[in-house]
């Protein structure tokens, strides 16, 4: 901007005159208006809108945006636009998550001759998936005695994580007692990435359950699976079974139920939505329910569920 002082002189000094160009600065701000959820493996699109101080749009302006912090930053710049809006794509998120699994963004100008530099930041969200399998669990009580515990096992333990994963968790060759004996425990939990995916499974080759008060119950070949991705979850389960000697064609619909003599239920293809997610599943193989709140006892449990997958 051009600046001109001019002196007109007076009795004792003569007239003079000078110019100038004079440099003004706007502040600035800038606001985010990108993605606000971010999934490992996948692009994430960021993006910022940068006005001066009346409002109104500031073009051709540099923003860089910093995805992370430390060693675990991404970075990439883009120029606004006539609308004043800013964008660029990390191509691929790669973030580690946190307890509270969100990620850190700060978008910044840096300012130039005629505007003052301005940032913002935001806590973006992280999709994440849980899981978890065990073979066996058991708590059995006759008239407040306790006649059978069995901790989960084996047991991946809770699995939470943003990439793709898969436990290595020991299969248990058996677990045998008077009233409970069960062969071959294998229980796995993986995930994918692009698009986010968890799969839960446990498998029980063999086993035979004979508590007082309920018939005899065999069970072979029994495989639970537990699968959740963004916008679904699914379950099964497939076995042989027998009650009282006598074989028991299963449908594979969820939640079926049989009556035991003596009060007891089984509960077969057991499938319970997850609360606290956005897909997410639970199912048990087989689940015994005592009469009399007696007790129970679970075969091949698994749990899969996919958090903050977005709009």
């Amino acid at each position: 901007m051009p600046v001109a002082v001019t002196f007109g002189g007076d009795d004792d000094y003569n007239p003079s005159s000078t110019s100038a160009e004079l440099g003004l600065t706007s502040p600035t701000k800038l606001d985010y208006t990108g993605v606000t959820h971010l999934a490992n493996g996948t692009p994430a699109q960021l993006a910022a809108k940068l006005t001066d101080f009346r409002g109104d749009a500031v073009p051709g302006s540099s923003v860089r945006f910093a995805l992370g912090t430390g060693d675990q930053e991404q970075t990439c710049t883009g120029t606004t636009s006539d609308t004043g809006t800013a964008t660029c794509t990390v191509a691929s998120v790669d973030q580690p998550l946190t307890d509270s699994a969100t990620v850190p963004l700060r978008a910044s100008f840096a300012g130039d001759a005629g505007y003052l530099a301005s940032d913002t930041s935001a806590q973006l969200k992280l999709q994440y998936a849980t899981g978890r399998a065990y073979g066996v669990s058991a708590h059995v009580d006759l008239i407040g005695v306790p006649l059978l515990e069995v901790d989960p096992q084996p047991d991946t333990g809770t699995v939470r994580t943003a990439d793709a994963t898969a436990t290595d968790t020991p299969c248990s060759a058996e677990y045998t007692s008077l009233l409970l004996s069960v062969q071959k425990l294998c229980p796995k939990v993986a995930t994918t990435l692009a698009p986010g995916k968890v799969t839960a499974t446990s498998t029980v080759a063999q086993a035979r359950i004979g508590l007082p008060g309920v018939p005899l119950i065999e069970v072979s070949g029994l495989t639970a699976t537990s699968s959740s991705e963004c916008g679904k979850a699914m379950g099964s389960t497939t076995l042989t079974l027998k009650i009282a000697g006598v074989p028991v064609t299963v449908s594979g619909d969820p939640n079926t139920e049989i009556p035991l003599v003596g009060g007891g239920r089984l509960i077969v293809n057991e499938q319970l939505p997850s609360t606290g997610a956005d897909a997410g599943l639970k199912v048990n193989g087989i689940h015994l329910v005592l009469p009399a709140d007696g007790g129970e006892v679970v075969l091949a449990s698994t749990d899969s569920a996919m958090h903050n997958c977005g709009d």
